[in-house]
């Protein structure tokens, strides 16, 4: 106080001031470091949510508890032939849906990894209601499964999807792709129209609905339906297992 009363007026203003400055500072850093806590706060709940979220993808998959009640296997099944197979692979696809076309180069690499093991059964559920060329691509491939080549057109159906899915009419596609395969392409025509044809194709869609099915493609292994899929790796670590229970 003795050294404060010698101050003068002036010098007593600046010292205020001085002090009023050094608290708005004070409380300036107090703000930022409130914002600077949120900001950190915030950042944290991101990447846990990102770490989360990759732990849920890349998790093993398993094939669910959910057994499912499905037909078996008949002569009239579009099938890879496989006799005394451990395993049953079921698919219900649709040509033009972009999900089963993503699926198909696994499928491929499956039969070709576990040739002899694997009995895979195709089974048509086209989606009427959101693919217009649902029902003729699946005409086509029962017409190649007709002459012993339903995986080499579903290959390039599969593959060429984006050419014929918005073509009101792709027939004469179907039949160019049909003689790039060299089939019979009387018998291709005669039997992608025929009534024998569409009715296969009617009674498919018809089982998979009264089997539950709401989606393509939907996978069935050993009776249990698949969930959480996506690779070739995960495929083969639930095939695997199934094997492994033989």
């Amino acid at each position: 106080m003795e050294n404060e009363q010698k101050l003068t007026k002036a010098q007593k203003r600046e010292l205020r001031k001085q002090e009023w400055q050094q608290k708005v500072e004070a409380d300036k850093k107090q703000d930022q470091f409130k914002k600077i806590a949120m900001w950190v706060g915030a950042a944290l709940v991101v990447i846990l949510g990102i770490a989360g979220l990759a732990w849920m993808v890349n998790s093993t998959p398993s094939a669910t508890s959910e057994t499912v009640s499905i037909a078996p296997v008949s002569d009239k099944d579009i099938t890879n032939s496989v006799k005394d197979a451990k395993i049953t692979l079921f698919e219900y696809a649709d040509f033009q849906c972009p999900a089963c076309a993503s699926y198909q180069p696994i499928i491929k690499q499956i039969l070709t990894e576990y040739e002899g093991k694997i009995l895979f059964v195709y089974r048509n559920f086209p989606l009427t209601n959101v693919h217009k060329n649902a029902v003729i691509s699946a005409q086509a491939g029962v017409a190649a499964h007709k002459q012993g080549r339903f995986f080499e057109m579903a290959e390039i159906l599969y593959d060429r999807q984006k050419d014929w899915e918005t073509v009101s009419d792709p027939t004469s596609l179907f039949i160019d792709y049909a003689k790039e395969l060299k089939f019979d392409i009387n018998k291709f025509k005669n039997d992608l129209n025929s009534d024998d044809t569409k009715n296969f194709i009617k009674d498919s869609e018809k089982l998979a609905i009264s089997e539950g099915m709401n989606s393509t493609p939907t996978f069935v292994l050993n009776g249990i339906k698949i969930r959480g899929a996506n690779t070739l790796d995960d495929f083969k670590k639930l095939i695997d297992n199934e094997l492994n229970k033989k």
